[in-house]
């Protein structure tokens, strides 16, 4: 029965793009100091460049 659930479920959600993103390093430690690196701009444009593309898709 658990499976015939799963399987229903699969079928009726339809697909859809995600965004994900991991921040290794955010520019501060846990301690406030700084470390010179920040990959949130890098992640910053990536999920721009995402949310351009879905909205050129919807249209």
């Amino acid at each position: 029965m658990t499976e015939k659930y799963f399987t229903a479920k699969q079928q009726a959600l339809d697909d859809y793009p995600i965004f994900m993103a991991i921040a290794e390093d955010i520019g501060y430690d846990a301690t406030g100091r700084s470390t010179g690196k920040n990959e949130l701009p890098e992640i910053s444009k990536e999920l721009s460049l995402f949310i351009q593309h879905i909205n050129k898709a919807e249209k």
